[in-house]
Protein backbone atom coordinates (compact mmCIF):
# COMPACT_ATOMS: atom_id res chain seq x y z
CA UNK A 1 0.00 0.00 0.00
CA UNK A 2 1.07 3.65 -0.56
CA UNK A 3 2.57 4.90 2.19
CA UNK A 4 4.14 8.47 0.51
CA UNK A 5 3.59 11.56 2.36
CA UNK A 6 2.57 14.23 0.24
CA UNK A 7 3.96 17.33 2.07
CA UNK A 8 5.20 19.19 -0.80
CA UNK A 9 2.23 19.05 -2.41
CA UNK A 10 0.97 22.98 -3.36
CA UNK A 11 -1.58 24.30 -5.58
CA UNK A 12 -1.71 27.99 -7.29
CA UNK A 13 -4.67 30.17 -6.22
CA UNK A 14 -5.85 29.57 -9.78
CA UNK A 15 -6.42 26.08 -9.77
CA UNK A 16 -7.87 26.45 -5.47
CA UNK A 17 -11.79 24.96 -5.30
CA UNK A 18 -13.98 24.18 -2.46
CA UNK A 19 -16.48 25.13 0.55
CA UNK A 20 -16.17 24.97 4.73
CA UNK A 21 -15.01 26.60 7.14
CA UNK A 22 -13.35 24.25 9.48
CA UNK A 23 -10.03 24.23 10.73
CA UNK A 24 -7.28 21.44 10.18
CA UNK A 25 -6.84 18.59 12.25
CA UNK A 26 -2.71 19.72 12.14
CA UNK A 27 -1.62 22.54 9.87
CA UNK A 28 2.14 22.77 8.23
CA UNK A 29 3.69 25.11 6.25
CA UNK A 30 3.71 24.79 2.57
CA UNK A 31 7.03 25.39 2.02
CA UNK A 32 7.69 22.84 -0.64
CA UNK A 33 7.75 22.00 -4.40
CA UNK A 34 4.46 23.72 -5.98
CA UNK A 35 5.46 22.00 -9.07
CA UNK A 36 3.24 18.75 -8.67
CA UNK A 37 0.24 20.48 -7.70
CA UNK A 38 0.38 23.12 -10.25
CA UNK A 39 0.60 20.82 -13.02
CA UNK A 40 -2.33 19.10 -11.96
CA UNK A 41 -5.17 19.26 -13.98
CA UNK A 42 -7.57 16.42 -13.07
CA UNK A 43 -8.92 16.41 -9.34
CA UNK A 44 -7.68 13.34 -7.17
CA UNK A 45 -11.56 12.19 -7.82
CA UNK A 46 -11.24 11.85 -11.95
CA UNK A 47 -7.71 10.05 -10.80
CA UNK A 48 -9.63 7.42 -8.53
CA UNK A 49 -12.34 7.23 -11.35
CA UNK A 50 -9.89 6.50 -14.47
CA UNK A 51 -7.96 3.99 -12.01
CA UNK A 52 -10.99 2.11 -11.38
CA UNK A 53 -11.72 1.99 -15.02
CA UNK A 54 -8.48 0.27 -15.55
CA UNK A 55 -8.60 -1.63 -12.26
CA UNK A 56 -12.28 -2.47 -11.26
CA UNK A 57 -12.47 -2.89 -7.46
CA UNK A 58 -12.27 -0.13 -4.46
CA UNK A 59 -9.62 2.37 -3.81
CA UNK A 60 -7.76 2.14 -0.58
CA UNK A 61 -5.46 4.65 -1.30
CA UNK A 62 -4.43 7.73 -3.91
CA UNK A 63 -2.17 10.66 -4.26
CA UNK A 64 -0.34 13.17 -5.75
CA UNK A 65 3.16 12.70 -6.55
CA UNK A 66 6.16 13.61 -9.19
CA UNK A 67 2.68 14.93 -12.01
CA UNK A 68 1.08 11.98 -11.01
CA UNK A 69 -1.82 10.58 -8.99
CA UNK A 70 -0.51 6.81 -7.71
CA UNK A 71 -4.00 5.18 -6.65
CA UNK A 72 -4.18 1.59 -4.84
CA UNK A 73 -6.73 -0.53 -5.18
CA UNK A 74 -8.20 -3.72 -3.84
CA UNK A 75 -9.29 -5.33 -7.48
CA UNK A 76 -12.50 -7.52 -7.96
CA UNK A 77 -10.04 -10.46 -9.17
CA UNK A 78 -8.95 -10.30 -5.46
CA UNK A 79 -5.33 -8.61 -6.21
CA UNK A 80 -4.19 -5.58 -4.88
CA UNK A 81 -3.76 -3.15 -8.32
CA UNK A 82 -1.57 -0.08 -8.29
CA UNK A 83 -2.37 2.62 -10.65
CA UNK A 84 -0.66 5.69 -12.16
CA UNK A 85 -2.46 8.42 -13.69
CA UNK A 86 -0.83 10.95 -15.52
CA UNK A 87 -1.79 13.94 -13.87
CA UNK A 88 -2.19 16.29 -16.50
CA UNK A 89 -3.46 14.24 -19.22
CA UNK A 90 -5.44 12.32 -17.02
CA UNK A 91 -4.23 8.76 -19.08
CA UNK A 92 -3.25 5.93 -17.52
CA UNK A 93 0.29 5.34 -17.15
CA UNK A 94 1.12 1.75 -16.05
CA UNK A 95 -1.62 -1.09 -14.32
CA UNK A 96 0.78 -3.28 -11.75
CA UNK A 97 -0.06 -5.90 -9.15
CA UNK A 98 1.09 -5.31 -5.99
CA UNK A 99 1.52 -7.57 -2.57
CA UNK A 100 0.33 -4.89 -0.37
CA UNK A 101 0.92 -5.61 3.10
CA UNK A 102 -0.96 -8.16 5.33
CA UNK A 103 -0.99 -5.24 8.02
CA UNK A 104 -2.93 -2.97 6.15
CA UNK A 105 -7.01 -2.30 6.45
CA UNK A 106 -9.13 -3.82 4.33
CA UNK A 107 -11.60 -2.08 1.88
CA UNK A 108 -14.48 -3.94 3.38
CA UNK A 109 -13.41 -2.11 6.65
CA UNK A 110 -14.22 1.14 5.18
CA UNK A 111 -17.76 1.89 3.70
CA UNK A 112 -17.05 5.26 3.32
CA UNK A 113 -15.38 5.51 -0.40
CA UNK A 114 -11.64 7.19 -0.88
CA UNK A 115 -14.11 9.75 -3.63
CA UNK A 116 -16.45 10.41 -0.65
CA UNK A 117 -13.51 11.09 2.05
CA UNK A 118 -11.62 13.48 -0.42
CA UNK A 119 -15.11 15.39 -0.87
CA UNK A 120 -15.46 15.69 2.63
CA UNK A 121 -12.26 16.52 3.50
CA UNK A 122 -11.85 19.26 0.31
CA UNK A 123 -15.38 20.72 2.21
CA UNK A 124 -14.31 21.05 5.49
CA UNK A 125 -11.53 22.50 4.58
CA UNK A 126 -11.58 25.22 1.33
CA UNK A 127 -8.56 23.86 -1.30
CA UNK A 128 -7.67 21.02 -3.04
CA UNK A 129 -7.17 17.35 -1.68
CA UNK A 130 -3.87 15.64 -3.09
CA UNK A 131 -4.16 12.29 -1.04
CA UNK A 132 -6.70 10.26 0.63
CA UNK A 133 -5.09 7.30 2.64
CA UNK A 134 -7.05 4.06 4.55
CA UNK A 135 -4.93 3.43 7.42
CA UNK A 136 -4.94 2.63 11.24
CA UNK A 137 -5.11 5.63 13.00
CA UNK A 138 -2.91 4.08 15.75
CA UNK A 139 -0.46 1.76 14.17
CA UNK A 140 -1.98 -1.88 13.43
CA UNK A 141 -5.00 -2.97 15.10
CA UNK A 142 -6.28 0.59 15.50
CA UNK A 143 -9.04 2.55 14.26
CA UNK A 144 -9.72 2.17 10.75
CA UNK A 145 -9.76 5.74 8.74
CA UNK A 146 -9.35 7.87 5.77
CA UNK A 147 -6.43 10.43 6.71
CA UNK A 148 -6.94 12.68 4.22
CA UNK A 149 -4.32 15.71 2.74
CA UNK A 150 -5.19 19.07 1.35
CA UNK A 151 -3.41 22.15 0.14
CA UNK A 152 -5.62 24.85 1.99
CA UNK A 153 -6.58 28.33 0.20
CA UNK A 154 -3.75 29.24 2.62
CA UNK A 155 -1.43 27.72 1.28
CA UNK A 156 -1.04 25.57 3.98
CA UNK A 157 -1.10 21.73 3.97
CA UNK A 158 -4.00 20.50 6.45
CA UNK A 159 -3.94 16.54 7.59
CA UNK A 160 -7.41 15.98 8.44
CA UNK A 161 -9.03 12.00 10.02
CA UNK A 162 -12.20 11.38 8.20
CA UNK A 163 -14.98 8.68 9.75
CA UNK A 164 -14.89 5.47 7.64
CA UNK A 165 -18.23 4.83 8.43
CA UNK A 166 -20.04 8.51 8.21
CA UNK A 167 -17.27 10.52 6.77
CA UNK A 168 -17.43 12.63 9.54
CA UNK A 169 -13.77 15.42 9.50
CA UNK A 170 -12.20 15.28 12.76
CA UNK A 171 -10.62 18.48 13.20
CA UNK A 172 -8.20 20.93 15.23
CA UNK A 173 -8.12 25.01 14.46
CA UNK A 174 -4.44 25.92 15.05
CA UNK A 175 -3.52 29.65 15.86
CA UNK A 176 -1.97 31.99 14.27
CA UNK A 177 1.03 31.86 16.46
CA UNK A 178 1.43 28.43 16.04
CA UNK A 179 2.57 28.70 12.47
CA UNK A 180 4.78 31.49 12.97
CA UNK A 181 6.73 29.76 16.03
CA UNK A 182 6.94 26.42 13.25
CA UNK A 183 8.59 28.60 11.13
CA UNK A 184 11.45 29.20 14.17
CA UNK A 185 11.67 25.94 15.22
CA UNK A 186 9.65 25.82 18.40
CA UNK A 187 6.95 23.99 19.43
CA UNK A 188 4.51 26.69 18.98
CA UNK A 189 2.51 26.35 22.18
CA UNK A 190 1.69 29.30 23.94
CA UNK A 191 -1.24 31.47 24.37
CA UNK A 192 -2.96 31.24 21.20
CA UNK A 193 -1.80 27.83 20.42
CA UNK A 194 -3.62 24.80 19.44
CA UNK A 195 -7.37 25.89 19.54
CA UNK A 196 -10.47 23.66 20.46
CA UNK A 197 -11.07 20.60 18.97
CA UNK A 198 -14.21 20.08 17.15
CA UNK A 199 -16.05 17.52 14.94
CA UNK A 200 -16.95 18.64 11.83
CA UNK A 201 -19.96 16.52 10.27
CA UNK A 202 -20.08 16.80 6.49
CA UNK A 203 -23.25 14.93 6.15
CA UNK A 204 -24.24 10.86 6.39
CA UNK A 205 -26.41 10.70 3.52
CA UNK A 206 -25.03 9.28 0.15
CA UNK A 207 -22.91 6.22 -1.18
Amino acid sequence: MMRRTLATATLTAALLAGGGTAGAFAVQNGDGDRGDAAQSKITISEAIDTALGAAPGTVTGAGLDDAEWEVDIHGRDGDRHDVTVDAATGEVVSTERSDGDDHDPSAQDAPVTATRAAEAAESAVPGTVTSVQLDHAHGPGGTVVWEAEVRGLDGREHDLTVDVKTAKVSTEARGASDAESDEDGSDGHGSDGHGDACDQDRGTDGD
